[in-house]
């Protein structure tokens, strides 16, 4: 009976080590910072989506690798996957955004955490 539980506890053990860390967005900015940015859509992160190409015909604004960045509704549900902003970070495990550009700089990623952080407002 003692080797069932110790049995049923490494298999709990296991199965919380391997849950997918691809469903939860984790921004690293403290949420002073992020509130102090007031960060919009609008305002920020469509032009620097755009600037960056990012929401181009020959890109995401045509829905390139199954993401679609062309208005809010569509970058916002681009953006709550963790994805998103570990390819904007250049992180192991995702293809690097923007291809084919050097990497967006700290503070552009900065405004992007910070917008999702405080709830991706338009």
């Amino acid at each position: 009976m003692k080797k069932v539980y110790l049995f049923l506890i490494a298999i709990s053990i296991i199965a919380v080590a391997c849950e997918d860390d691809d469903k939860v967005v984790v921004t690293n900015k403290p949420q002073s910072l992020c509130d102090s940015l007031d960060v919009l859509y609008t305002n920020d992160i469509k032009p620097l989506l755009d600037e960056n190409g990012c929401s181009s015909d020959y890109c995401h604004g045509n829905g390139a690798a199954g993401y679609t960045i062309k208005d809010y509704e569509s970058t916002k549900t681009t953006a709550e996957d963790p994805k998103f902003l570990r390819a904007i970070r250049h992180e192991t495990g995702v293809s690097s955004m923007p291809i084919g550009k050097s990497m967006l700089s700290d503070n552009e990623i900065q405004m992007i955490e910070c917008w999702i952080q405080t709830g991706m407002r338009e």
